[in-house]
């Protein structure tokens, strides 16, 4: 199957969790690959159970890519690019990139009477010397009258930068999953499974 899917089988259908703890639990020695994994192996060969209770525990091949996520280094994201493939991959879903999303002008307020609905407006004299000051108009029995210049606030969204900045967090997540599925074919000590080399959409937003 592919990375994707096997981390949605792990941290999904048999719910394995992330231990960060796992990297303090033992001392002594210099220990290879993932520590979590070594953990586990060290347990295994003096008879331990892996720590759990209240039910069955995940596969093995669930747990060595629990322990195998839980491993990233800082460079791709360490503890908390974790979290975030784990959580991901219980949902069953990538992370959300924003598809379709276009930078729109909306105003910033709006009223509605029984005209319907119209977007609030303000008087530019308050913008000080970025707005219009009060304009004089001359009535028709030649008396002044002040009135001020309306304009209507308005907010771009979602904006440029927020578009971006989705894109590299799916990007991050993407990268995650290529460590990640390097590692445990680095490792080979998956017992019921094969990783594919199949991978989501590298730029899903550029697909025609």
């Amino acid at each position: 199957m592919s990375i994707q899917r096997a981390l949605e089988w792990a941290f999904g259908t048999e719910r394995a969790g992330l231990d960060f703890d796992e990297m303090g639990e033992t001392s002594g020695g210099q220990r290879m690959g993932v520590d979590g994994i070594w953990l586990m192996m060290q347990r295994g060969a003096i008879g331990c159970e892996i720590d759990g209770g209240g039910r069955s525990d995940p596969a093995w091949d669930a747990q060595i890519i629990a322990s195998t996520v839980a491993s990233l280094p800082v460079s791709h994201g360490g503890r908390q690019m974790a979290v975030f493939v784990a959580q991901h991959a219980r949902a069953g879903i990538a992370p959300d990139w924003m598809q379709g999303a276009r930078p729109t002008i909306q105003p910033c307020g709006t009223r509605t009477n029984r005209h319907g609905e119209r977007a609030e407006t303000e008087e530019a004299h308050h913008l000080g010397s970025q707005g219009w000051p009060i304009q004089k108009r001359i009535g028709r029995k030649g008396r002044v009258h002040e009135e001020p210049v309306l304009y209507c606030p308005v907010v771009v969204t979602p904006t440029r930068s927020q578009i971006a900045a989705a894109h590299r967090r799916y990007l991050a997540w993407y990268g995650a999953l290529l460590w990640i599925r390097a590692e445990l074919d680095g490792l080979g000590i998956l017992a019921g499974i094969d990783i594919t080399l199949d991978m989501p959409a590298l730029q899903p937003w550029n697909a025609r």
